[in-house]
C-alpha cells in the first residue's frame, strides 16, 4: 500500500513538472481584424448593391442606411478593440511588430469609421428645394400654430376669392421650409466657424439667414391673404438636434462640401430657377414681386454654396474631391417635391406654385450644370486630377473630361 502511494506521488510530481514545463500558448486576439474585415466586406457589398440599384428611390433608405451604418459600427468596434488590446499588451504577433500592427488596426478602424459615417450621411440625404435642416437624412420642419407672429395681416390680394382652394396652404408650406432654412444657415455658420472659415463665408451665411427670415414672412403673409388663416411657425426644438460634423477635420470638410454642393449649389439653384420661371407665369402683381425677390435671393444663396464648396476643396484636397465626386454620383436623375395633386399639372403656377414638369425641367438643367462645374473645379485644382480620373464616369451621359 505504501509502495502504491509512493508511485502515485512520484507520478503526480512528474506530471506536475511536465505541466509546469509546458507553457500555455499565448492568446492572439483577432477581434479587431475580424471586425474590420466584416466592416470592409459589408461596406463593399452595400456599395455594390447601391450602384446596381442607383435609380431605385428606396435603395438609400432600406439598403444604404442599414448597410453603411452597420459597417460604421463594426469599424468603430474594431478600432476600440485594437486600442483595448494595445492597452492590455495583447497583440496578434509578439514583440514590437504586434504593437505596431495593433496601432495600425486602430487607425484603420478610425478611418473606416469616418468614411462609413460620411457615406451613411450621403445615403440618407433627402432631396428638396433649398437648404434644409436634417437629422439622419430626414428634413426637419417647424409645426404650424395659430398666431400672427410671422404674418402681415394687412396684406390684401384682389381677386383672392377666385384662387383655387389649397393655394394658400401651399404658400404656408413654402413658408415652413423657408423658416427651417433660417436654422440651416445658422448651423452652417457654426460649422464654418468650427473649421476656421474666412469672414466672407460667415458674412454670407448670416446674410442668407436674414433673407430666409424675410422669405418666411412673405410666404405666411401671402398665405393669409389667400385663405384668411392667421397661422405662423411654432416652436422648433428639433433645430437643436440637427446633424453635426465629424470631429476629424478632413471628414468634416468632406461632409460640409458635399452638403453645400447638394443643398446650397444644387437645391438653392433649382429653387432660383423654378421661382424665376414662376415670376414670369404668375398673374398677380404682389405675387410676382415676391417671387422675383425670392428668386434673386436664392440665386445668391446658390453662389454662396459654391463658395463654401471651393473653400472646402482648397482646405481638404483629395479627400474633399472624392467626396464631391461621390455626392455627384449619388444625385438622382429626377427630383420630386411633395406637391398637392391639383398643382402637379401646373394649374397653380399663375399663383406662384410650381408644377411637376417645371420642377423636373429646371432640376435636370441645374444638375447638368453642376456636374460640369464640379468637373472643371476639380480639374483646375492642382494635385486633384488623379482623383477625377479615378472616379469617371459620373453618370451614364456625363463625365469629367
Amino acid at each position: 500500500m505504501h509502495h502504491v502511494e509512493t508511485l502515485y506521488s512520484e507520478g503526480s510530481a512528474a506530471l506536475g513538472v511536465e505541466r509546469a514545463e509546458r507553457k500555455p500558448k499565448p492568446k492572439r486576439p483577432l477581434t479587431p481584424l475580424i471586425l474590420l474585415g466584416l466592416s470592409a466586406a459589408l461596406f463593399i457589398l452595400t456599395a455594390w448593391v447601391e450602384l446596381r440599384l442607383v435609380d431605385s428611390p428606396v435603395a438609400a433608405r432600406w439598403i444604404g442606411l442599414p448597410g453603411f451604418g452597420l459597417s460604421t459600427l463594426l469599424a468603430l468596434s474594431g478600432c476600440v478593440a485594437a486600442v483595448a488590446n494595445l492597452w492590455r499588451g495583447k497583440t496578434v504577433v509578439p514583440g514590437a511588430l504586434g504593437a505596431l500592427l495593433n496601432s495600425m488596426l486602430g487607425l484603420l478602424g478610425l478611418a473606416m469609421t469616418a468614411i462609413g459615417a460620411f457615406t451613411t450621411l450621403m445615403a440618407t440625404v433627402g432631396f428638396a428645394r433649398g437648404r434644409q435642416l436634417r437629422r439622419f437624412g430626414r428634413v426637419l420642419l417647424p409645426r404650424i400654430t395659430a398666431g400672427a407672429g410671422w404674418v402681415d395681416t394687412t396684406l390684401e390680394l384682389e381677386g383672392a376669392a377666385h384662387i383655387p382652394t389649397g393655394v394658400g396652404q401651399q404658400w404656408r408650406e413654402n413658408g415652413r421650409t423657408e423658416h427651417a432654412s433660417v436654422a440651416s444657415f445658422a448651423r452652417l455658420s457654426l460649422d464654418l466657424m468650427a473649421l476656421g472659415a474666412p469672414p466672407e463665408l460667415l458674412t454670407s451665411a448670416n446674410q442668407d439667414a436674414l433673407d430666409e427670415i424675410r422669405h418666411t414672412e412673405a410666404c405666411f403673409a401671402l398665405a393669409h391673404a389667400l385663405d384668411g388663416k392667421v397661422e405662423s411657425p411654432g416652436p422648433f426644438p428639433e433645430a437643436k438636434r440637427a446633424h453635426t460634423l465629424s470631429f476629424v477635420r478632413s471628414v468634416a470638410l468632406a461632409q460640409l462640401a458635399a452638403l453645400s454642393l447638394v443643398d446650397g449649389a444644387l437645391h438653392e439653384g433649382v429653387s432660383a430657377r423654378v421661382i424665376a420661371k414662376l415670376a414670369r407665369r404668375a398673374q398677380h402683381p404682389r405675387i410676382i414681386g415676391t417671387l422675383k425677390q425670392i428668386a434673386a435671393d436664392e440665386g445668391r444663396h446658390a453662389a454662396h454654396g459654391w463658395d463654401v464648396v471651393e473653400w472646402c476643396l482648397e482646405q481638404g484636397g483629395v479627400a474633399v474631391a472624392h467626396a464631391l465626386l461621390g455626392a455627384v454620383r449619388a444625385l438622382p436623375q429626377r427630383m420630386s417635391s411633395s406637391l398637392p395633386e391639383p398643382a402637379l399639372s401646373g394649374a397653380w403656377e399663375p399663383w406662384g406654385i410650381h408644377g411637376e414638369a417645371l420642377e423636373r425641367e429646371e432640376y435636370a438643367a441645374a444638375r447638368a450644370d453642376l456636374v460640369q462645374r464640379v468637373g472643371k473645379l476639380i480639374q483646375s485644382s492642382s494635385g486633384l486630377r488623379d482623383a477625377a480620373r479615378a472616379t469617371r464616369p459620373l453618370t451614364q451621359n456625363q463625365s469629367l473630361s
